[in-house]
């Protein structure tokens, strides 16, 4: 059996799958964000789909981009979760996770909305393969960069409506902008994409997890900005 955790959006939740079936889906209610909260969830599903906590083979974790607090949430809960046990994690990339929810479109651009004026961006064909390295950068940078072409891009998430304008004014007639909806990433997205990288091989020991965050923290960048030449540490003291 595997379970999915997504964290790294605004909301979470978690779904278990056994083979490629999708057993049930729990979301973690609005206004709650701390790990007690996914756990009380995965218990909630496991006890309506009849299933135990044991029968958890591996686990599919959206490693970012995102939030830097809920990355870390799943992160630690995937790891007591594998605590003690011989469970293999496999990391999902969230943008790549983001557009296989665009279903049948060609070209797919997920855009997460990042602040400071910028994007988590993303660009995948039909089948989830990335034709260009996610990046964290101005939705300016993001569009210079993209291929000329004509065919239809498909445009989803959180960073789609607050830089409509500008990305009507530059793709025109080419842009397709799919639901809200379709732009909020779900566990049993993040599971689907899970078990085709388990296909390929593409698990690891939970220790080898690295998070996608593509930029530092707003509170290291200030902390940066206040001391960006730091005097060293003396190792010896003083005489």
């Amino acid at each position: 059996m595997l379970l999915a955790l997504e964290t790294s959006a605004e909301r979470g939740g978690v779904a278990l799958f056994a083979g490629a079936d999708l057993l049930g889906e729990e979301n973690v209610a609005a206004g709650e964000r701390h790990a007690a909260s996914l756990l009380v969830c995965l218990d909630r599903l496991l006890a309506r789909v009849g299933r135990r906590q044991d029968e958890i083979e591996r686990i599919a974790l959206a490693i970012g981009p995102g939030s830097f607090t809920g990355l870390r949430i799943g992160l630690a809960t995937a790891l007591g979760l594998t605590f003690g046990t011989a469970r293999q994690l496999v990391p999902v990339p969230t943008l790549a996770a983001l557009a296989l929810q665009a279903e049948d479109a060609e070209l797919v651009a997920p855009l997460i909305d990042a602040r400071r004026g910028e994007v988590y961006a993303g660009l995948y064909d039909s089948q989830v393969r990335e034709l260009q390295p996610a990046r964290c950068c101005a939705l300016s940078d993001w569009l210079a960069d993209l291929p000329r072409s004509d065919a239809p891009l498909a445009l989803l998430g959180s960073g789609v409506a607050p830089h409509r304008a500008e990305l009507e004014a530059a793709l025109g007639a080419r842009a397709r902008y799919l639901p809200e909806a379709a732009g909020v990433l779900r566990a049993r997205t993040v599971g689907r994409l899970g078990l085709r990288l388990l296909a390929n091989g593409l698990s690891c020991a939970p220790e080898a997890v690295e998070l996608r965050y593509l930029r530092r923290a707003e509170a290291e960048v200030k902390r940066l900005a206040l001391h960006s030449n730091p005097e060293p540490i003396p190792l010896d003291p003083p005489r």
